[in-house]
């Protein structure tokens, strides 16, 4: 039997129930145990109660639909009558829908309102373009692969991207480093996406969404992976199919009144990111943080040059007048730590 605080902080049926064929014989038996008229209309029941309701009919919309969820599993039915299962580590409503990272993929399920901006994404990822294999050998590790899409019963559209098991979410990274991640890691993260958005440059790409959400970072190997996002990606110079109020911020005015994919978006994004790492989204109390270099402050406060190569360049300078020599720096971060701290947020 569970207690009261551990019913109450449940978020899916399967933390409650053992499974979706027990449902309804375990409903009763918690409603004869916890039920306020058994219970002298105490408030403690009452909220208990009502968290069991909420699990229990919750449940039974995903039954409905062939699907399942409790904490770190889900379970769902596609239109094609195939099973899809996942373990994940953490998940993310985001914008569209929402996001489940596991070990090696993620897993995006997005309202069926959103099927133009999937498709997008589909689209965009299938067709990316190399000068040469050594090229795609080399980039590809930083972009998405597509390994599965499937149409759920109840009308969501799932992606999954394949990722490496050293990848974690920079947003969970931040949320890991409360707020403000050290200085010379924020340095290599920043490194990792200038030299990915040179690649964009090269495709002539326009992301237009990069951003910690969307992110991923290796600890392990100071890289970095695009993995999501792409919904809004677009050929540079196209019409833009939409942005999130966070990358309409950022946009540069020429940008907003073209509404057309430029680079400068995702250059100026970069910048943000700097400022959200090192703990100041604004960037106005950077300079009482004696710790943080001053050439780093002034470019992640700073305006991009609108040119991906003429930015990382500029950015090596800034690296060098900050730092020194480049030394790597270790990062002590792995699974077990990352979502033992940030799942209790």
């Amino acid at each position: 039997m569970f207690t009261v605080n551990e019913i109450l902080t449940m978020k899916e049926p399967g933390d409650l129930f053992s499974d979706s064929k027990r449902i309804k014989e375990e409903y009763h038996k918690l409603t004869k145990y916890w039920h306020p008229d058994f219970n002298f209309n105490s408030k403690e029941s009452q909220d208990v109660m009502a968290k069991v309701n909420e699990l229990y009919f919750k449940g039974l919309d995903l039954i409905k639909n062939g699907s399942w969820k409790a904490d770190g599993f889900i379970r769902l039915s596609g239109k094609d009558n195939k099973v899809y299962e996942l373990k994940y580590n953490i998940s993310h409503d985001f914008e569209l829908g929402t996001m489940y990272i596991g070990n090696t993929v993620v897993l995006y399920l997005l309202d069926e309102n959103n099927k133009d901006l999937y498709e997008n994404a589909v689209k965009i990822i299938d067709n990316f373009t190399y000068a040469d294999l050594g090229m795609k050998e080399e980039v590809s590790k930083y972009l998405p692969k597509i390994i599965g899409k499937f149409e759920t019963k109840d009308n969501k559209l799932g992606i999954v991207i394949q990722k490496t098991s050293d990848l974690f979410l920079l947003n969970d990274v931040l949320d890991y480093f409360d707020g403000n991640i050290p200085e010379k890691h924020a340095a290599w993260i920043l490194s990792s996406l200038y030299n990915l958005v040179c690649y964009l440059d090269y495709a002539k790409l326009s992301h237009n969404s990069i951003s910690l959400k969307n992110y991923f970072v290796s600890p392990k190997c100071h890289s970095g992976a695009l993995l999501g996002g792409w919904w809004y990606a677009v050929p540079q110079g196209e019409k833009m199919l939409g942005v999130t109020e966070e990358t309409y911020s950022i946009m540069p005015p020429k940008v907003k009144n073209t509404k057309a994919g430029d680079i400068s978006t995702d250059l100026e994004s970069i910048r943000l990111i700097g400022r959200e790492l090192l703990g100041d989204k604004n960037g106005t109390n950077l300079n009482s943080k004696i710790f943080i270099p001053i050439p780093m402050i002034n470019w992640v406060r700073g305006v991009s040059s609108s040119k991906a190569v003429e930015d990382y360049e500029n950015w090596m300078k800034c690296l060098y007048d900050s730092f020194g020599e480049r030394k790597f720096t270790i990062m002590n971060l792995n699974d077990t730590q990352l979502y033992e701290k940030v799942k209790k947020f």
